[in-house]
């Protein structure tokens, strides 16, 4: 009997635990959450003793490591995550006591973006958020001293020094986080330049020409125009802003120059190297030694911008797909919420087709990498013959398309609207995307509506 009566008190104690340990970690995520991370610190070593065993005690234990992900907060919340580019601002080499530093130098980094004059013109498409890693050191592994940081920060090796970190360790903390795209910013609290690539832009101290410049590699997949030597680098590659030729016919940026714009061309000197590799254009661009991005790479991070992100955020009543029987009746007012950019409009186009003259679906020819659901894969949408119901230009964040039945014959109708970023300015001859191959600056929603026979 006393056995038993211990194994029912121990079973009754379990619930009781596990509310204490969950109570437990929502106060240490309110230290946290009032900047009191000392004491949040020391709320989650408490309860990884205390609740040993727990899932809560598991998490807090990873909260109060050595070299640990303490937690994070919105810097610039834009809307839903589904529908934006989620920045993760992370640091390197900051000890307990220096998360105030790390909290100011995260909040460098969405005013930089506003202002930036591509960067800030999808400004609204942005998410950002700062991850507060705990470094048990402070320094970074250089001039043969090693330091124990959550990310390896490090001397990169090359010839001007820039440091780094390890990507794979980015991505580890990265996955801790509910809402994100594989992409962050890493302060390393030492060290200087930075570099950049597959969604991690790091940056040395703090440098706002180097951001925008390793941001140009990390999320537009963009190569060096400077032609400062580097070392030895391998053979060159063309990509979407350096040729290993000059030949005007097979640089990638050929499409610029079949438009006959004036200042592309093949000017040498990029990649690191003096010789056998060529850029666009012959200076300014950022990631040679400037702050904004030429043509052609304004181009590629416009893209982009839009291989994740749909101008079309939302839309009234919910869309059907073209092979679905489901189907309106009656008077409707169709209305798509839009994504703004900062100083141009975007097209918004609507057209009543016939059943027979709906367009068909997309076909891709996008072969690249991407996370699960990248716009590029979806494809260019079919061309419509039909002169639309109703064109606007609108910087407004919705557009409204009301059906009046009486105004078409009995049958099944498809419901078309589609919105495009053209990217013209007023003041440029030429938009600032002239080859959408993917057909990423279009996006679609489409509902059937039937009007019974009288």
């Amino acid at each position: 009997m006393h056995a038993v009566a211990a194994l029912l008190l121990a079973a009754a104690a379990f619930p009781q635990d596990a509310d204490r340990a969950a109570r437990d970690l929502v106060h240490a995520e309110e230290l946290f959450a009032r900047g009191k991370y000392s004491a949040s610190l020391k709320a989650y070593a408490k309860l990884a003793k205390k609740h040993d065993g727990t899932p809560e005690a598991m998490e807090a234990a990873r909260r109060s490591a050595p070299n640990g992900l303490l937690g994070w907060a919105p810097l610039v919340e834009s809307g839903p995550s589904t529908n934006r580019i989620d920045v993760v601002v992370m640091g390197d080499g900051y000890t307990l006591n220096k998360q105030d530093d790390f909290e100011k130098i995260s909040e460098v980094v969405p005013r930089l973006f506003e202002r930036h004059t591509v960067l800030g013109e999808y400004f609204a498409y942005h998410n950002f958020t700062r991850a507060h890693l705990v470094s048990k050191d402070d320094g970074y592994d250089a001039f043969g001293r090693e330091y124990d940081t959550p990310l390896d920060g490090r001397d990169s090796g090359a010839a001007q020094g820039q440091v780094a970190v390890d990507h794979g360790k980015v991505h580890e903390f990265l996955g801790e986080l509910p809402d994100q795209d594989g992409l962050a910013v890493v302060y390393v609290k030492m060290g200087s330049l930075g570099t950049g690539g597959g969604g991690v832009a790091v940056v040395g101290g703090r440098s706002d020409t180097t951001l925008i410049h390793e941001w140009g590699h990390a999320f537009g997949g963009l190569s060096d125009e400077y032609s400062t030597d580097t070392g030895h680098r391998g053979s060159v590659r063309s990509n979407i802003n350096v040729s290993n030729t000059d030949d005007l016919t097979q640089v990638p940026w050929r499409h610029w120059i079949d438009a006959r714009v004036p200042g592309v061309g093949a000017s040498e000197g990029a990649d690191g190297r003096f010789r056998g590799a060529w850029k666009p254009m012959t200076s300014g661009c950022t990631m040679s030694n400037g702050m904004a991005f030429c043509r052609i790479c304004r181009e590629a991070m416009v893209l982009r911008v839009y291989s994740i992100v749909d101008p079309i955020d939302g839309c009234t009543p919910d869309a059907h797909p073209r092979t679905g029987r489901e189907s309106l009746e009656g008077e409707t007012i169709f209305e798509v919420t839009l994504l703004r950019p900062k100083k141009h409009p975007l097209e918004v186009r609507w057209w009543v087709l016939p059943e027979a003259q709906a367009p068909g679906d997309p076909v891709s020819s996008y072969r690249g990498w991407g996370r699960s659901g990248d716009r590029r894969s979806r494809g260019p949408l079919v061309p419509i013959e039909a002169k639309p119901r109703r064109t606007a230009k609108t910087a407004k964040g919705h557009d409204r398309f009301r059906f009046t039945p009486s105004d078409f014959g009995p049958g099944r109708y498809r419901i078309v609207c589609r919105v495009n970023d053209t990217t013209k300015f007023g003041g440029d001859r030429w938009p600032w995307v002239l080859k959408d191959e993917h057909g990423v600056l279009e996006s679609e929603r489409a509902w059937w509506v039937t009007i019974p026979p009288k």
